[in-house]
């Protein structure tokens, strides 16, 4: 049963590995060509928009990071999510899964945790690369890009949940609609509101929580007031968010095994 999802995942895992691919290698080459204006201009180390900000290519560069960091991972979910039911009900591939005496349940399951799995490991890539290697220059443009950066947060975590959260959600959609452009078009329309009910849960917790741990200040470790202190100010928030946007995916994982075995034949 595995090397049958894995077979019929194939092509999307294949244009997910393509676009997490291409989208890691661009902010490694966006990264250098910040690195190299820094260099010419003889400020290698500076982080500070007041001394180094970005023009030219590099301000586009930044621009591209900032872009790739906050679509490409929504964009990894709809990717592996939005066929992974919707197109097998449409073609009624599933009749011929359900011959080899599979239960539909456990099929649900077991596709959906493959497409899980696929979507984190892509977004992770692409999340890690920025995390590593783009932030230090996004900061540069923090003032001009910062509605981008409120997408990602700047933090891997965040962005692997938004990618497994959509992929959950188009694949409850899926199984309820059986149709691969409705699917799509309501994930592409719920989905901003799944990863701000995240959110909303994760602010409902952030400061209960932080009493019960004593807190953290992202400021407290003595560079407070430096503009690098925007690379981390939102992780311990952005993490939270990660955790409950990957437990919405738990649940939605679960109401897609129980849509799955309701759904007509």
């Amino acid at each position: 049963m595995t090397w049958l999802a894995l077979r019929l995942l194939r092509p999307y895992l294949i244009v997910a590995g393509s676009v997490a691919a291409a989208a890691t290698a661009y902010v490694l080459h966006a990264a250098g060509v910040v690195q190299r204006q820094l260099d010419r201009a003889g400020v290698p180390d500076c982080r500070d928009p007041n001394e180094c900000y970005p023009s030219g290519g590099a301000l586009n560069a930044v621009l591209g990071m900032e872009l790739v960091a906050a679509f490409v991972p929504p964009l990894l979910g709809l990717i592996l999510g939005v066929a992974l039911f919707a197109r097998e009900r449409e073609e009624d591939t599933i009749a011929f899964v359900l011959t080899q005496s599979v239960p539909r349940e456990r099929w649900v399951l077991t596709k959906l945790g493959w497409a899980l799995a696929a979507g984190a490991a892509c977004a992770a890539c692409v999340a890690t690369a920025h995390r590593l290697a783009g932030i230090r220059y996004t900061v540069l443009a923090n003032d001009t890009y910062e509605l981008l950066q409120l997408l990602h947060f700047n933090n891997a975590g965040y962005m692997v949940g938004q990618t497994v959260v959509l992929i959950a959600l188009a694949a409850v959609l899926g199984l309820v609609t059986g149709r691969t452009l409705p699917t799509l078009v309501l994930t592409v329309i719920g989905g901003p509101f799944v990863v701000m009910a995240g959110g909303g849960v994760a602010v409902l917790l952030f400061y209960p929580l932080g009493v019960l741990t004593g807190g953290t200040d992202p400021a407290a470790d003595g560079t407070a007031g430096t503009f690098a202190d925007d690379m981390t100010a939102m992780d311990p928030f952005a993490y939270l968010a990660g955790a409950v946007l990957g437990a919405g995916a738990v649940a939605l994982a679960l109401l897609a095994r129980r849509a799955g075995s309701r759904a007509s034949r």
